[in-house]
C-alpha cells in the first residue's frame, strides 16, 4: 500500500495531487472483496419479511454500501454527484456518492445471486467438521470391510478398488445370532442343486389296477400255492382298483442358495 509522509518540516506541499494519492492508496481495499467473491454480502442486508436492511456488498471487485428497502428482483448502482463552487465562481462535481440498492437500470444484478460467505475464522471449523463427517461415512470402505455392487466390466473398476473374489457366485444373507445358519460372520453354506430323499417327500400313495382270476361264480381256492387244474377253463378275469402302501414323511429340506453371511449396516450420523 502506498504511503504519504505528512509530518515533515519546511512546509508540506498539500495540494490536490496529495489528496488524489490518498484516494488511489485506499482503493486497494476493494480487492479484499475478492476474498468473499463477487456479489457477496460483507455485512448487514438482513432480510426481515419483505424488507432488507442496509449493509455492504461486493459488486465487480468494488466494495460498496447497500441501501436497503423493500425486496425487489434486481440490484443497481446509484451515483449521486456532489457539486461545489470553486474560487473562480464555477460549480463542478467534486465528490460522487455511490451505493447499491434495489431498482431497475440498464445494468443490474439479481438479488438472489447475493450471498453471505462463511466467516473466515469459521472456515477451519467448518472444513474439519465436514471432513470428519465424510470420514465417518466412508469408514466402512476399508480393506476387507464394506463392499458395493459394480455393474460394469471388470477392466473398468476404478483405481484403488478390486473384485472380492471369494464372493463369486454367492449372495449375501443378513447376520442373525438367533439362527444357527446365520449366526457367524463369513459363514458359507448352501448348494446350487438339491436331491430329494424319500423322507422329504409328503406322505402319499399311488393308485394302480390289479387283475385277478376266479371261477365265474366266485373265488378260486388256492391250496399249497397251486391253482385250479387245466380242465378248469370257466374262469374270468376281474379288475380291481388298488393303492400302494403310503410313502414319504414330508420332512422339510433346505432350499438355500449358495450364500455368505454378512452384516448389513447403514450410516446413522
Amino acid at each position: 500500500m502506498n504511503k504519504t509522509n505528512f509530518n515533515q518540516a519546511g512546509g508540506f506541499p498539500l495540494k490536490t495531487e496529495r489528496l488524489q494519492e490518498l484516494q488511489t492508496a485506499y482503493e486497494i481495499f476493494n480487492h479484499l472483496g475478492n476474498v468473499a467473491g463477487n456479489l457477496s454480502i460483507l455485512s448487514g442486508c438482513a432480510v426481515t419479511g419483505s424488507s432488507v436492511s442496509d449493509g455492504v456488498v461486493v459488486i465487480n471487485n468494488e466494495v460498496i454500501s447497500f441501501k436497503g428497502g423493500y425486496v425487489a428482483a434486481n440490484v443497481i448502482i446509484i451515483e449521486e454527484p456532489s457539486n461545489k463552487e470553486f474560487e473562480n465562481g464555477t460549480t463542478k462535481n467534486v465528490y460522487t456518492i455511490r451505493y447499491a440498492t434495489f431498482g431497475t437500470a440498464a445494468t443490474s444484478w439479481p438479488w438472489a445471486s447475493f450471498k453471505k460467505p462463511i466467516e473466515t475464522k469459521a472456515i477451519p471449523t467448518d472444513l474439519v467438521s465436514r471432513l470428519e463427517a465424510l470420514e465417518r461415512k466412508n469408514a466402512v470402505f476399508q480393506s476387507g470391510g464394506g463392499m458395493v455392487l459394480w455393474n460394469k466390466p471388470a477392466n473398468e473398476i476404478p483405481a484403488g478398488w478390486a473384485e472380492v473374489v471369494n464372493w463369486r457366485g454367492r449372495m449375501p444373507v443378513g447376520f442373525n445370532p438367533a439362527e444357527f445358519e446365520f449366526n457367524a460372520m463369513g459363514k458359507m453354506a448352501g448348494d446350487k442343486t438339491k436331491r430329494l430323499y424319500e423322507s422329504e417327500m409328503p406322505s402319499h400313495t399311488h393308485g394302480y389296477y390289479d387283475i385277478y382270476y376266479s371261477e365265474a361264480g366266485g373265488t378260486v381256492p388256492i391250496s399249497g400255492k397251486y391253482g385250479s387244474n387245466r380242465s378248469d377253463n370257466d374262469n374270468a378275469g376281474w379288475q380291481m382298483a388298488r393303492t400302494t402302501d403310503s410313502a414319504g414323511y414330508g420332512v422339510a429340506f433346505s432350499i438355500m442358495n449358495p450364500y455368505r453371511v454378512v452384516m448389513f449396516i447403514e450410516y446413522v450420523g
